[in-house]
C-alpha cells in the first residue's frame, strides 16, 4: 500500500510572530507547534512535507501540482480580509482535500454581521448590535455599554478595555478610531456582563460532539478576555476547563454549539464564544471561529482536548481521522 502524503500549510511570518508573543516567557515551547504535528501525522504512517504560503501565486501553484492525499491547513493569513478562505478555494478548484472548512464558510464566519444574520436566523440568540461608518448615523436612544469592532475578524485586530464605551462620546471617538485603522465598517455590539466561555465542536454529519466547555478570564482582572490577555496567558491561566456550569446550563450550550456546526454546513472542527448573561441566564453567542489556532499550551482547542484527556499528538491524529471519515463519506 502506498504511504499518503500530507502536507502542512501555514504562514511562517504569522507563526513566528505569534510565537514571539504567545511564548515570550516559555521561549522552549517555540517552534513546538508544528513539530509536534509533523511527529504525530508520520506516527499515523503519513510521509510529511511542510509548506510556508507566505510565497507569489506561481510558487502555490507549484505546490498545487505535487501529489497531495490531504493538506492540514493551519492557514489563518494569506491575503486581505478574506485571508483564511483564499488557500481552501485554491485546493478545492484543485481537487485537494484538507483540513476544516470550506472558503465560504471561512468567510461568512470572518464576517461578524453575516455571522450575526445566521445565529439569529437558526434561533442562536446573540448580542445586539449595528454596523457604522462614517457616512451613517449613529443611531439615538442606545443602552450602553457597548463594545466597539472591527467587522471582519482578523489575527491583527487589537480588542481592549478601550473598546469598551460607556457613552456616546466615547463611542463616537472609538468607532471612528477603529475606522480609520481598518478602512472598513465598523460592528458595534451590546456589552454584556456575565461568564465569559468558549465552546469546542468536532466531527461531522451527525458524528458532531462537543469538547469541554471552557470559561476564561476568571478572575474578572479586565473587563473582557482581550488581546492583550490572550497573549500573555494564552488559554491555560485564569480559565476553567471543564467551565462549573449547572447540567441543564452545559446541555443549553452544547445544543446551540452543535446547531451552528451543523446548520452552517461547518467541517471538522470549531469553536465558539459566548458570554453566559448575568441578566438573562442564557448564553449569548458572539464570535465564530472555523479555523481554531492549535498552537501548543496556548490555543483553546488544544486545551480543550487535553481536558477531556485527548493530549496533543492524540487531538491532531484524531482531526485527520474527522477529515478522512468525511472525505471518504463525501460530506
Amino acid at each position: 500500500m502506498p504511504i499518503k502524503s500530507a502536507w502542512i500549510t501555514y504562514s511562517q511570518e504569522i507563526f513566528e510572530n505569534q510565537e514571539e508573543n504567545f511564548y515570550k516567557t516559555r521561549t522552549e515551547l517555540k517552534g513546538k507547534t508544528l513539530a509536534m504535528i509533523e511527529e504525530a501525522l508520520q506516527e499515523a504512517g503519513w510521509e510529511v512535507n511542510k509548506i510556508n504560503v507566505d510565497l507569489p501565486l506561481p510558487q502555490i501553484s507549484e505546490f498545487l501540482s505535487e501529489k497531495i492525499d490531504l493538506v492540514f491547513n493551519l492557514t489563518i493569513c494569506v491575503s486581505g480580509i478574506y485571508n483564511q478562505a483564499f488557500l481552501p478555494l485554491l485546493l478545492d478548484a484543485n481537487n485537494i482535500p484538507y483540513l476544516g472548512s470550506n472558503s465560504m464558510v471561512h468567510s461568512l464566519c470572518l464576517d461578524r454581521s453575516l455571522s450575526k444574520l445566521c445565529l439569529r436566523g437558526i434561533g442562536i440568540p446573540t448580542p445586539s448590535y449595528f454596523i457604522w461608518s462614517p457616512k451613517e448615523e449613529i443611531p439615538e436612544n442606545l443602552d450602553f455599554p457597548l463594545i466597539v469592532k472591527p467587522r471582519f475578524r482578523s489575527h491583527q485586530e487589537i480588542i481592549t478595555s478601550q473598546s469598551v464605551v460607556q457613552n456616546r462620546e466615547e463611542l463616537e471617538r472609538e468607532a471612528q478610531r477603529v475606522f480609520l485603522e481598518t478602512k472598513d465598517e465598523v460592528i458595534v455590539e451590546k456589552f454584556l456582563t456575565g461568564r465569559e466561555m468558549m465552546v469546542g465542536v468536532w466531527g461531522n454529519g451527525k458524528n458532531v460532539f462537543p469538547l469541554p466547555i471552557m470559561e476564561v478570564n476568571v478572575s474578572h482582572q479586565v473587563p473582557l478576555w482581550d488581546f492583550q490577555t490572550k497573549n500573555d496567558k494564552g488559554y491555560v491561566e485564569d480559565v476553567l476547563c471543564p467551565a462549573p456550569l449547572e447540567e441543564e446550563q452545559k446541555t443549553q450550550i452544547e445544543k446551540m454549539a452543535l446547531r451552528i456546526f451543523q446548520e452552517l454546513h461547518m467541517r471538522d472542527y470549531a469553536t465558539f464564544k459566548l458570554m453566559f448573561s448575568e441578566k438573562e441566564g442564557i448564553p449569548f453567542f458572539f464570535e465564530l471561529n472555523s479555523l481554531p489556532s492549535l498552537y501548543y499550551r496556548h490555543s483553546a482547542f488544544p486545551e480543550m482536548c487535553n481536558a477531556s484527556g485527548i493530549d496533543y499528538k492524540t487531538m491532531v491524529q484524531k482531526l485527520v481521522q474527522i477529515t478522512e471519515w468525511r472525505i471518504n463519506n463525501q460530506l
